[in-house]
């Protein structure tokens, strides 16, 4: 059964043009207990009553009375109108946790591969307490452009590669931290790893069934491939 909890935004911040982190503080109950990968689902007010919203968490299940969202905002969206216009001390209600989105207890290595906003469960994935090695983690994430990038400084200290869809050189970018960069899309960057590995996809439904359909023709077991559609 899901619950119900009141909560108070207290801090939005934006990563991109459409991109938003939002930071809400728990109210009642005091704390969420959910395993990282898991989402939450935001009741947006209407004129026709509350309208359900699924949103991956982003923060780290470290922290109990609190938790982060990245949400890209589509504009005109229901939500993303609601979201954008979301002053800070405002009161808001979601439901949840729910998803079964998680990292599997086994010493596979495992692979993300994610677009866009699909980087937030990966992100509360990694930085909550597992026992898996950095080694044995690797992060693919599909992005259309440089600009789009955030929170660089915080992944690169894991084993990520950005892979730049739309453009057509890395010049851009300072010569250090071209190392975590890469063109083209993420199916190209990710040849060569799949030797007893688990995927973890995540991203827009069409993204994420062209992706595992691309790891079925690679021989991956389905029970290999774990996937979240938004």
């Amino acid at each position: 059964m899901l619950l119900t909890y009141k909560t108070v935004l207290s801090k939005k911040v934006q990563l991109n043009s459409n991109t938003y982190l939002f930071h809400f503080d728990l109210i009642d109950p005091k704390g969420l207990v959910f395993k990282p990968g898991q989402y939450v689902i935001l009741k947006v007010p209407s004129n026709k009553g509350p309208v359900s919203r699924l949103y991956s968490i982003a923060s780290s299940d470290n922290y109990k009375n609190s938790f982060e969202l990245i949400v890209g905002l589509i504009p005109g969206g229901l939500a993303s109108n609601y979201l954008y216009s979301l002053k800070e001390k405002t009161e808001v209600i979601f439901q949840g946790p729910a998803g079964l989105f998680s990292l599997r207890d086994n010493n596979r290595t495992k692979i993300f591969l994610v677009t866009g906003t699909g980087i937030a469960p990966v992100r509360s994935i990694i930085n909550s307490k597992f026992k898996f090695q950095n080694s044995n983690l690797l992060i693919f994430w599909g992005l259309k452009n440089y600009k789009d990038v955030y929170l660089f400084e915080e992944f690169k200290k894991f084993n990520i590669k950005i892979c730049l869809s739309r453009e057509e050189s890395l010049n851009m970018i300072p010569e250090v931290d071209r190392k975590y960069f890469d063109l083209g899309h993420i199916n190209k960057a990710v040849e060569g790893q799949f030797d007893n590995s688990e995927f973890y996809i995540c991203g827009g439904r069409n993204v994420v069934e062209s992706l595992k359909l691309f790891l079925i023709a690679k021989n991956i077991p389905l029970e290999n491939i774990i996937f979240e559609k938004f």
